[in-house]
């Protein structure tokens, strides 16, 4: 045993030490059972795979026997209607609203249908414009500080009718605000996004001005427009939590109606088809993990709701997938690079801990010692600062490149789409442009580098003639690389991560409003000093902790 340990001549180990080295029967007996457990863990996954491949060839010829059966059953789709009829007569404009599905068997059924979610909604939303009204003439009650126009509210004036148009614009643009947020994010895209393709920009900016600026029509046609949007939301039922996709449908079903123009009695036509178009593939698979077989014949990740509604805001007229999501040791890559921001300021504190710690006294002598001053530095500082900037380049280097490739994977299916979260040119760019500079930097402080190693006599004296760094003399011209590259880093660093305005948020207050309800500059540059403050003061504790407690547990190192 001290022969394996120590070789020929080595040091002489005692007996006593023989029972470290264990028996050969227990050996075998070792080697025998982690055989056996490998077998039966094969065994295990082989017939998992087995019974896995049979339930799901089972489930797919059961799928697509159902699948023909129902397209046997019914390849048109059956068509009901119902004219919109509201309580208050000002409402009333023989309006009607067609459903057509192949989901459903026959005319009667997709009528019945459409009849309980239109009434229930049209219910609804007739109680909210009666709500509008009473808070229209409450606000006017109040202003003239009589109850004259409360004595006057039942009769049926022409000031009842100016309330009752007045409160039907409100309802109007509230219920229609998320489409005209729609319209106008799909109306900005660039000539060469693929959402422009196959869309009316000047239709959809058109419709956008025409629920903002809803004064001038009639009462009845603004009523049956908001109705429309409500009952796509209760017939798609799960559909509610998309609402971009459902803005999209909104918009074709506009368009096939004419338009938002005030054309008389108006046919609105909802696919019930198209309007659950991805909740169909979620019931036959919703694992994003993995590609099944599809209907269709692709093999195709789960679906989720982010997709759906993704698809809406990219103006896809089939549902897709939209977004890969992480699996295994993608997650730890997310995770990394999600946070890469703040990983990188804590290291940054931790550097700059270890650069005060070594002028601190607190290690061994020949390590904390003798290393001149935080401006003056002097050996290990001046191989620190260097050693750290060339570290950093190769670590933002590798960030960089996997952060580009990483996104691309990600994102590849909506590439060339205009979304929130899509990486565009200039992300692209930018990101480049980093790993670019980060590569150059790392190669300039190596080129440019000029190490000394500190030689042992420094540990117990410092005296002029044995512990001089012949570097002090040209401390400029040692360094000047070095801190080029951290001033560089420091405002690229900034510029890039110092976020200023939301990513993706419309419906922002303008200036002057943010200004009257106490959110102007001055109260933006009190909160971030206090936030600056509070970040100041806990960066500032962990650098105190790291150099006085964490470092000096590392004494005795080399």
């Amino acid at each position: 045993f001290g022969y394996i340990l120590f070789g020929e001549g080595g040091v002489i180990v005692s007996k006593k030490c023989a029972y470290m080295a264990p028996s050969s029967p227990w050996l075998f007996a070792s080697a025998a059972m982690l055989v056996v457990v490998a077998v039966l863990q094969v065994a295990r996954l082989l017939m998992k795979w087995c019974c896995q491949d049979k339930a799901r060839a089972d489930r797919k010829q059961d799928r697509a026997s159902a699948s023909s059966s129902t397209s046997q059953e019914q390849t048109t789709p059956s068509l009901g209607y119902i004219t919109v009829v509201p309580t208050l007569k000002a409402l009333q404009g023989e309006h009607t609203i067609e459903l057509q599905s192949t989901q459903l068997k026959s005319g009667v059924e997709c009528g019945w249908w459409l009849c309980q979610h239109t009434t229930t909604q049209t219910a609804t939303l007739e109680k909210q414009v009666n709500m509008e009204v009473a808070a229209i003439r409450a606000l006017r009650s109040r202003s003239q500080a009589s109850a004259a126009a409360e004595n006057d509210s039942d009769s049926k004036s022409t000031e009842d009718d100016a309330d009752l148009a007045k409160a039907m614009q409100v309802i109007h643009r509230r219920t229609l605000e998320g489409f005209v947020t729609w319209c106008n994010y799909v109306s900005s895209a660039t000539l060469g996004s693929l959402c422009r393709k196959g869309l009316d920009m000047a239709a959809l900016r058109d419709m956008s001005a025409q629920v903002m600026e809803n004064s001038t029509r009639p009462p009845d046609r603004l009523f049956v427009e908001a109705l429309v949007l409500r009952v796509m939301e209760s017939v798609g039922e799960q559909m509610l939590q998309c609402p971009e996709r459902l803005s999209y449908l909104l918009f074709h079903t506009y368009q096939e109606a004419g338009g938002l123009w005030d054309l008389g009695p108006t046919n609105f036509t909802i696919d019930m088809d198209k309007l659950h178009d991805g909740l169909v593939q979620m019931n036959l698979h919703t694992n994003p993990y993995t590609r099944h077989k599809m209907p269709n014949g692709k093999h195709e990740l789960g679906l989720n709701f982010d997709d759906i509604n993704e698809s809406g805001i990219q103006c896809r007229e089939n549902v897709t997938k939209t977004f890969k999501e992480p699996a295994s040791m993608m997650v730890v890559v997310d995770f990394l690079l999600c946070y890469r921001v703040p990983i990188m300021l804590k290291l940054y504190c931790l550097t700059l801990s270890g650069y005060i710690y070594l002028g601190s006294h607190q290690g061994d002598d020949i390590t904390t010692t003798h290393n001149g001053t935080l401006l003056a530095p002097k050996w290990l500082r001046i191989n620190f600062l260097q050693y750290v900037a060339m570290g950093d380049a190769a670590a933002w280097m590798l960030i960089e490149a996997v952060l580009v490739l990483y996104v691309a994977w990600q994102r590849w299916p909506s590439l060339g789409y205009r979304s929130p979260g899509i990486p565009g040119l200039r992300f692209m760019l930018t990101h480049l442009l980093n790993m670019c500079f980060s590569a150059m930097g790392g190669l300039w402080v190596f080129a440019e580098r000029d190490f000394l190693r500190k030689p042992w006599e420094c540990a117990e004296s410092d005296v002029v003639a044995v512990c001089h760094d012949p570097r002090v003399d040209r401390l400029g011209d040692v360094l000047k690389v070095a801190v080029s590259y951290w001033v560089c880093r420091a405002i690229i660093f900034v510029l890039m991560n110092g976020k200023v305005e939301p990513i993706f948020l419309y419906g922002t207050p303008d200036s002057a409003r943010r200004r009257d309800s106490g959110r102007g500059w001055s109260a933006n540059v009190v909160r971030d000093l206090r936030v600056n403050l509070a970040w100041v003061a806990m960066l500032g504790t962990c650098i105190f902790a790291e150099v006085w407690l964490l470092l000096p547990t590392i004494k005795g190192l080399d």
